[in-house]
């Protein structure tokens, strides 16, 4: 079992790799660091970012979560998942559930922005094992019924809340 995303088989479909870390180039926005803040208070190792229709909403707001927390002592590793194929939908998952992640002493905590699992239907087991879930709102887009029913499909004891964006 894998332990490490640079561990995965090369020979995979679509081996998963930590997304180089890039240069900072502005503060992130108001909104952002204001919603690290509220997820201080809630435990959790692994954080979903879900935006019905904005894959790319997502990962921003993932990767923006890891630059406000980039002097957070535990590790914070953003994860892509948005259009993941089966495949490396189960390696991330894996990745996640992994034992030895686990018994580590310093285990990285994982933000990861996924597809709608009205969307993706894949992307159900995947949020299943995540310690928490944001939906990410737009406004005039996100229709409140899909928002309900990720909700249902979630669950309520996952779900920790939902952000609108842009802010």
């Amino acid at each position: 079992m894998a332990s490490d995303p640079s561990d995965i088989e090369p020979g995979a479909p679509q081996p998963i790799e930590m997304e180089p870390r890039r240069a900072r180039t502005a503060d992130p926005p108001k909104a952002v660091s204001a919603l690290w803040y509220r997820l201080g208070g809630i435990p959790w190792s692994t954080l979903a970012v879900v935006a019905p229709g904005n894959g790319a909403g997502a990962w921003r707001i993932a990767q923006a979560l890891v630059d406000v927390a980039e002097k957070v002592p535990r590790p914070l590793r953003p994860v892509n998942a948005i259009d993941a194929n089966l495949d490396r939908l189960a390696a991330v998952g894996e990745l996640l559930a992994a034992e030895t992640l686990e018994a580590a002493v310093e285990r990285p905590r994982f933000v990861l922005a996924v597809d709608s699992p009205l969307e993706n239907p894949a992307t159900i087991g995947l949020l299943s094992i995540c310690d928490a879930v944001v939906l990410l709102v737009e406004r005039g887009r996100t229709r409140i019924p899909d928002g309900q029913r990720i909700l249902e499909l979630v669950g309520p004891e996952r779900f920790i809340g939902a952000v609108l964006y842009p802010e």
